[in-house]
């Protein structure tokens, strides 16, 4: 059989046109950006029609259709009646909807609408462009989590873009605190997480899936909840069982301002190193239940008695003063050194006399009770020495062990206390370390996990 080049030509012309108008006018259709069957889709012209039956069954509602004078569509909250010889759809009892006539059509029994009618009827978002729909359930949007914290309760309110799905309050397992379920949800960032330093641990959304979040609550101590549901918040109002006062550690970056301390043989200044680093112990102590405060945050000068009434008014448990130590008639000597209050009670009672212009006589009772208070202390001293030494020894740095010191910023603090001496800034290597961050994270790693073992706070 000969086939002529123009006929040939003619076939071709007419395949390359039928495929032409396919790949021009079908659509693919998509749901929760999931492509839908191409059964379920009906082109005709510039028209594209969409099984109705199988997105209300993605969207989790039900239909009910009555030959062609009426559709039902309905969930716990829409209810649509669709009244197709009318062209009319009742949405909620409250809107009227009038169509064009052509954007629905029913075939075999089956309901197929426009991309357009049945993202209305079925309340979806819809975008479309010229090769793809698609079709997804609005979801709410978390805006923002906030929290206001008191003496015995705290309320937590999350706010919505719109009304969710579907809310659900629940205790967690096995810890104090409680995990909110939203239906029809989203974090726009995908993820959201903020920590806290008193009764919350902290609170964190993400989500289970693509269109429920999860907002984990955890508490530090148990707490009862009242929940209130509103269209676009959610409000926790938590009640602790009682007031929980978490410890309290102050960091003594030592030196500062016009106090530069010991000076590398690179001119690293001691100051900024120990500042360095009670800074980065306080960051990694903030997932904890635990109060940090710096005696000072900045390149200033202050006293070393002003350190000690700092931290006595900040009420602290333990008190952590952060030095390098110096030698530089031989450059090679390095390792660290803790130190705690060398203890002898004539003496101590004379300093604070003369410290707190005191009288021996007529003020004994309060010089015996600064001296019993600080005695006291002694035990609890060495016991975190020797804690912070255990992680000196096992972190590779040379421990040059634990000493008794009469340093004026231990002398006058009333909770147990320690001086501790990092490193030997004289040593090139070990300035050059502490200079690119490495001994920074390194030390201030050692001394929060010590700090972790001490107040228990695995």
């Amino acid at each position: 059989m000969n086939i002529k080049v123009s006929d040939f030509l003619k076939i071709f012309l007419c395949f390359f046109f039928v495929m032409f108008s396919i790949l021009s006018f079908s659509k693919s259709v998509y749901f929760q950006w999931r492509e839908i069957d191409s059964k379920y889709v009906i082109t005709e012209g510039d028209n594209t029609y969409i099984n109705l039956d199988i997105i209300a069954q993605k969207s989790g509602k039900s239909l009910e259709v009555y030959n062609s004078t009426l559709i039902y569509i309905k969930d716990s909250k829409w209810n649509v009646f669709i009244f197709p010889q009318s062209s009319l759809a009742i949405i909620n009892s409250s809107e009227s909807l009038h169509f064009d006539p052509t954007d629905l059509k029913i075939v075999d029994g089956k309901v197929y609408l426009t991309p357009e009618l049945l993202a209305k009827v079925m309340n979806l978002e819809l975008i479309s462009n010229p090769t793809s729909v698609y079709l997804n359930i609005p979801l709410a949007k978390v805006l923002s989590i906030k929290t206001i914290i008191q003496k015995t309760d705290a309320r937590i309110i999350i706010e919505l873009s719109s009304s969710a799905e579907e809310v659900g309050v629940y205790p967690l397992v096995n810890r104090s605190g409680y995990l909110i379920k939203i239906k029809g949800a989203e974090v726009p960032d995908t993820y959201y997480y903020e920590e806290y330093n008193n009764k919350i641990n902290h609170i964190k959304a993400y989500h289970y899936s693509p269109t429920e979040v999860w907002v984990q609550i955890k508490l530090n101590n148990s707490a009862d909840v009242n929940e209130i549901i509103e269209e676009d918040r959610i409000i926790l109002d938590l009640s602790f069982e009682e007031n929980v006062a978490l410890p309290v550690l102050v960091l003594d970056p030592g030196h500062g301002g016009i106090d530069s301390g010991a000076v590398g043989p690179n001119k690293v200044f001691e100051k900024d190193i120990t500042l360095a680093v009670a800074k980065k112990v306080q960051e990694l102590l903030q997932p904890y239940s635990i109060n940090v405060y710096l005696t000072r945050t900045t390149d200033i000068y202050v006293d070393l008695y002003d350190r000690a009434m700092f931290s006595n008014e900040k009420g602290a448990d333990l008190f952590i003063s952060i030095h390098m130590n110096d030698f530089p008639s031989d450059k090679t000597v390095s390792g660290s050194e803790v130190y705690y209050f060398d203890f002898s009670e004539n003496a101590y009672a004379r300093r604070i006399a003369y410290r707190e212009n005191l009288d021996m006589s007529k003020d004994k009772s309060l010089i015996e009770t600064w001296v019993k208070d600080k005695e006291n202390t002694l035990d609890e001293s060495e016991n975190f020495a020797k804690m912070l030494g255990n992680y000196i020894g096992g972190n590779g740095i040379k421990f040059r062990g634990i000493h008794k010191g009469e340093f004026a910023v231990l002398a006058y603090t009333k909770s147990p206390a320690i001086l501790f001496e990092m490193e030997f800034i004289s040593n090139p290597e070990v300035e050059a370390k502490f200079k690119t961050g490495e001994y920074v994270d390194k030390f201030a790693e050692m001394i929060k996990n010590a700090v972790i073992d001490y107040f228990d706070l695995k």
